[in-house]
């Protein structure tokens, strides 16, 4: 029998909801057994869920390292589920792995920084699978030589279709417009409220499930005077019987998002909610333009085919169906589990290896060189800006950073705000954190990270960015 280790940054929302079936249909391939270790939390539904279907898990491993690499020794195959997360790189980027056949899942697209392949993330495993077509757009991937190619693999992304596949669409007063998923504008389209509002729907009422930052996007509403249009509902927990209450999935996603199954889409095509969705990448994968829902080109395009689908019924009816029909025919678990133990399979034909992070990282890499590390040919301003002197090049650095984009910006998803959470003594990642603060005019804050940065960072450096007034 085949012992397969998992090694997952957390466990939850919509990666976890993908691992967790996947592995409770393992059971039907008698030749493997599955371990799961998180490091860092598993939540309360994820550890459920794990006991339920019989699968060992263990978290907050990070912090028992011994214990770690002593069961990835052990086992004959390794998985890492793959995202730029700053436990993961720390395990990648500081610790030398035992000899190990190591297969990479990324759950991201790899295609925009925080979220990017870098050449020595490709290079780390013995296989490197992504999870959509898309993926092979990344600039890493495409640098690859011919005889490396081999070693990346396509295995798409698919939670399975049970646990939405009874849900009906149920009569409802009004025209309801849906989302569900990340609320946050490193992946929703920043201008969401707007696009939405956009179109001429007077009865449409906008429904939004999700986090981690609804709060925030719900304040957004408020201020533009459209906040009864909407509803922020936060995280729920039967996504099959709020989709059913839909008219249309609106689904507009940033152009720089990081997504790649993208499993409340997916979701929505069983359901039979005609989505509308702009032409990114992973969605023109999952999305077929006028057949199974609309693929807009930009914003105004995108009100637009709102106002389609609430003008021509029987469009939305073509659309469902057509929808339910072919979602049901591709999304199986059962196609992701045989592929998997294909590339097992495969997989055992090699010698088990030990390895270290293939980068220019020695010693004890410190957060913010781990950091760098995730972004590869992204973090040349960060890189800069470790300079202590204040010439011209690092201040424009500084003001590059400062202005950084909201990938940059996220309180997670692999961002400097996300590193300093993890190494909060770290004085460049708190020293960066005070410049995208201060630049946002939240200056109690930024005094707060720029003096634990300023303990350690060049005085005169430092004396560019006054703290203690207003």
């Amino acid at each position: 029998m085949i012992s397969i280790l998992h090694v997952t940054p957390h466990l939850g929302g919509g990666v976890g909801r993908v691992l967790l079936n996947y592995l409770d249909h393992t059971f039907a391939c008698e030749h493997e057994r599955h371990s799961l270790v998180c490091l860092d939390y598993a939540n309360p539904g994820a550890v459920a869920r794990a006991a339920e279907i019989g699968i060992p898990l263990g978290d907050r491993m990070a912090g028992r390292m011994p214990e770690l690499l002593k069961l990835v020794a052990r086992a004959d195959i390794v998985v890492l589920h793959w995202w730029n997360h700053p436990l993961l790189y720390a395990l990648l980027v500081r610790e030398t792995l035992p000899a190990a056949r190591l297969l990479l899942w990324s759950h991201v697209s790899g295609l925009f920084p925080t979220q990017n392949f870098t050449d020595e993330l490709i290079r780390y495993p013995d296989y490197f699978v992504v999870a959509s077509p898309v993926s092979f757009e990344a600039p890493a991937l495409k640098r690859l030589q011919a005889a490396e190619r081999d070693r990346v693999r396509l295995i798409f992304s698919c939670a399975g279709i049970a646990h939405v596949a009874s849900a009906q669409p149920l009569p409802h007063q009004g025209f309801r417009i849906g989302y569900v998923g990340t609320v946050d504008y490193c992946k929703m389209h920043p201008r969401f409220i707007q696009m939405s509002v956009a179109a001429d729907i007077p009865e449409a009422h906008f429904v939004v499930c999700g986090g981690p930052n609804e709060v925030g996007i719900r304040q957004e509403a408020i201020r533009a005077g459209v906040a009864e249009r909407f509803d922020f509902l936060g995280q729920v927990s039967d996504v099959a019987a709020r989709l059913a209450t839909f008219d249309v999935f609106g689904y507009p996603l940033a152009p720089y998002h990081y997504g790649t199954g993208e499993q409340a889409l997916i979701e929505a095509l069983v359901v039979g909610i005609p989505p509308v969705v702009l032409g990114n990448g992973a969605e023109q994968y999952i999305v077929q333009d006028g057949v199974t829902g609309l693929v807009a080109k930009d914003e105004r395009a995108y009100s637009r085919a709102l106002e389609q689908l609430h003008r021509q019924p029987e469009l939305r009816r073509t659309l469902s169906e057509n929808a339910r029909r072919a979602a049901r025919a591709t999304y199986t678990i059962e196609s992701l589990t045989s592929s998997w133990s294909a590339l097992y399979r495969e997989s055992l034909k090699r010698r088990k290896r030990s390895r270290s992070w293939p980068g220019s990282c020695e010693g004890r890499p410190t957060g913010a060189e781990i950091f760098l590390a995730s972004l590869g040919e992204y973090g040349d301003d960060y890189a800069e800006s470790m300079v202590h002197e204040a010439n011209c090049a690092v201040i424009d650095a500084d003001a590059r950073i400062a202005d950084g984009s909201e990938l940059f910006r996220s309180k997670t998803r692999g961002s400097v705000f996300h590193y300093q959470s993890f190494f909060p003594h770290d004085p460049w990642l708190n020293f960066w954190c005070g410049l995208m603060q201060r630049h946002e005019g939240n200056r109690e804050d930024s005094d707060r990270y720029f003096n634990d940065a300023g303990k350690h960072i060049n005085g005169a450096r430092m004396g560019r960015y006054p703290r203690g007034s207003k």
